[in-house]
């Protein structure tokens, strides 16, 4: 599912009042993460998450490494927290109101 301009701007405003679920540290993205995150994206659908890492280029290619390896998509990246949504088929939480 490709999101349109109209979906991205409503996954947006449902994600400003979210917290963070998933943080990245120092040791970067570790198997430990992907899972979470998977299992996060599962149950959510559209999740926040957090890099730590102080270089933005680094930031970003993290940020496309965990969207790549858990098949979502990036909706929004500010500085160091970035919107990830996966729809789940099975259990639509978010993506049956776009």
């Amino acid at each position: 599912m490709n999101l349109t301009g109209k979906q991205k701007a409503k996954l947006k405003s449902i994600g400003q009042t979210q917290k963070v679920m998933v943080q990245i540290g120092d040791k970067g993205v570790t198997e430990n993460v992907i899972r979470s995150l998977d299992e996060a994206l599962e149950a959510h659908e559209l999740i926040k998450i957090s890099v730590q890492h102080p270089h933005r280029d680094i930031r970003k290619e993290m940020i496309a490494e965990l969207a790549e390896k858990s098949e979502s998509q990036i909706v929004n990246i500010i500085g160091k927290t970035a919107l990830l949504f996966k729809e789940n088929p099975e259990k639509p939480v978010i993506s049956e109101k776009l």
